[in-house]
């Protein structure tokens, strides 16, 4: 899919979709209850029928009522039957789910598309490993068989955070207490909150320790009704857009969300951007903004839409931390580099370091083609890059937009943007 960009000017109110990661943690604690839950405000992407499509391989049922999921929760203990588990592109439901399907001690084959199975898993592999359990990769699926063992568990700090969220969701079923230990600091602690706040809901009971959580044995998920946020994540790209260009309101918002890419927010703020709230409506204005120095550490996925801020932005702008940008749906950091180039931006990088020297205004003779790099983040950042650019631009490969946020095209039509498809 090829979309055709002129620049815009943005006017309006828009509701975001609902948070991706939230929606995640909901369908696994709903899948695993012992009786039957409801999910509200789940919306829909390629990423959550991912891990529906998952679950039901493990047992759950699903059922849609209008904007009302009803989720009977299954045993993966129980099951008796090898199991396939189609990932597609999505890394939180391979992550998330690998453990707990290892509950079991039948065949569980996970498959994968896209650079999903580029990604980095060896932590589960030298887990599995230690147990003396089966775990096999290739290029196309992962293959592993349990059932895990409860214990005590060492995990580095640096790693994603959805290995610990793994672990979490799985330990808690196993028979005996198990301890996770973090090695180093805990970067991404946010999402491990996440994790923590939906795991209470279901009544499963994770104590914290020093550096680490202690798991008691043989819990149950209770049953109950799960109410997904508005997504922070996909509130970023708009709401850098309104920082550089032209107010905008973002309706139905927690203001007191535990989301970690509700750093936006500071992040704008910072760089000089007027952020109001009323109620739980936000509205952000423009202003001239300001370099700065952005740490990714707990935030990574704010990395390319924060590229094309400090494009915007005079004077240099440093984005540390950044290095998992790089093992992402495609290295993050080069395809924005590439990406950017094209227009003149003054963009360097190193293994973890992004520098970027901005300028208020760009424009070029001829139209620029970006690539989306079969990444939805890096399509919805050019996207933001070319409505704030003075010419006329497309992007190639935009159909990656369907795995989290597929009426992204039309919500900026609604905002009276000009996107067209090709």
């Amino acid at each position: 899919m090829k979309i055709h960009i002129q620049p815009s000017r943005l006017e309006g109110a828009l509701c975001v979709p609902p948070s991706k990661s939230m929606g995640h943690r909901a369908l696994i604690c709903a899948g695993l209850t012992q009786g039957s839950s409801t999910i509200l405000g789940l919306g829909h992407s390629k990423d959550m029928e991912a891990t529906i499509q998952c679950l039901e391989a493990l047992g759950a049922s699903f059922k849609k009522e209008k904007d009302t999921w009803h989720v009977v929760g299954c045993d993966p203990r129980s099951l008796n039957r090898p199991a396939q588990l189609k990932c597609n592109e999505s890394g939180s439901t391979l992550r998330f789910l690998l453990p707990v399907a290892c509950l079991s001690k039948e065949t569980i084959t996970l498959y994968g598309k896209g650079r999903l199975m580029e990604r980095p898993m060896k932590i589960y592999q030298d887990l599995f490993e230690a147990q003396g359990l089966r775990y096999s990769q290739t290029n196309e699926a992962i293959k592993a068989q349990g059932p895990l063992q409860p214990g005590n568990f060492t995990l580095p700090g640096n790693v994603s955070s959805q290995f610990i969220s793994g672990l979490l969701f799985a330990l808690p079923l196993m028979e005996e207490e198990s301890t996770l230990h973090i090695q180093g600091k805990l970067e991404s602690k946010s999402y491990i909150d996440l994790t923590l706040d939906t795991l209470e809901k279901a009544n499963i009971k994770i104590t914290p320790i020093e550096n680490g959580y202690s798991i008691e044995g043989h819990q149950t998920y209770a049953p109950t009704t799960y109410h997904v946020e508005k997504d922070y994540s996909q509130l970023a790209f708009f709401a850098v857009y309104a920082a550089l260009k032209a107010p905008l309101s973002f309706i139905e918002l927690d203001p007191d969300s535990k989301q970690g890419d509700k750093a936006i927010l500071k992040i704008l703020e910072k760089a000089g951007a007027s952020i109001e709230w009323k109620e739980r409506t936000l509205t952000i204005k423009p202003s001239h903004l300001h370099e700065q120095v952005i740490d990714l550490a707990d935030c990574p996925d704010l990395g390319p839409i924060l590229c094309v801020l400090a494009a915007y932005c005079p004077e240099q702008t440093k984005i540390i931390h950044a290095g998992r940008l790089r093992i992402k749906e495609s290295d993050r950091i080069q395809a924005m580099e590439n990406e950017l180039k094209k227009w003149g931006v003054d963009i360097q990088s190193d293994e973890d370091t992004i520098t970027i020297n901005g300028k208020r205004n760009y424009k070029k003779e001829e139209i620029i083609t970006m690539e989306g790099h079969n990444d939805h983040r890096i399509v919805m950042a050019c996207t933001i890059f070319g409505l704030l650019a003075l010419s006329p631009s497309c992007i190639s490969g935009a159909e990656a937009i369907e795995k989290s946020y597929p009426t992204f095209f039309e919500d900026i039509k609604q905002l009276k943007g000009k996107v067209e498809l090709v």
